[in-house]
């Protein structure tokens, strides 16, 4: 006699976590579409927003290696991201005199405010989503998403033969 899973194609046969896997990219991608709609009317991507607030709460001016450590982006991405918000004066580049291969990123006034004007909209976005968590399961899905980035996060690094970000 044969099992079920023996009859169904390697298609079919989902490896442990798969399913789950593909609701976390599904969360992951509603989420993030909704907070883009959300800070639509402030002209700024969450991305953008995730960099201010990198520089607001991990210091004054960071190196785009740091930033993106912080976010967990390749520099390439980092730099572009830099790029779109330093054209309408968000931030700014301040270049190293001691080491002419380092450059800072520094949060403009401008961009103080944009982040006061649209940090509220992502916080509501956030309150209204997670409202459907317990306290209980918020922390379950604190502690659970932490071991998978620890996983994650060593195994780029393996990859990469050196620290992931």
């Amino acid at each position: 006699m044969t099992s079920k899973a023996e009859k169904q194609s390697p298609v079919e046969q989902q490896s442990r976590g798969m399913a789950e896997w593909v609701t976390l990219y599904q969360t992951y991608n509603a989420i993030f579409k909704a907070a883009e709609l959300a800070l639509l009317p402030h002209n700024l991507s969450l991305p953008q927003l995730h960099l201010l607030r990198v520089l607001k709460e991990d210091g004054d001016m960071l190196t785009t290696g740091e930033i993106g450590r912080a976010m967990v982006k390749a520099s390439q991405t980092i730099t572009g991201l830099v790029d779109r918000l330093e054209e309408p004066g968000l931030v700014e580049r301040v270049f190293d005199r001691s080491d002419r291969r380092k450059t800072w990123v520094r949060m403009t006034v401008k961009g103080e405010r944009k982040l006061q004007e649209a940090a509220p909209a992502a916080d509501r976005l956030v309150e209204e989503l997670f409202s459907a968590l317990t306290d209980k399961e918020l922390r379950e899905l604190e502690t659970t998403t932490d071991k998978l980035r620890a996983v994650a996060m060593d195994r780029l690094a393996e990859a990469l033969g050196r620290p992931a970000f």
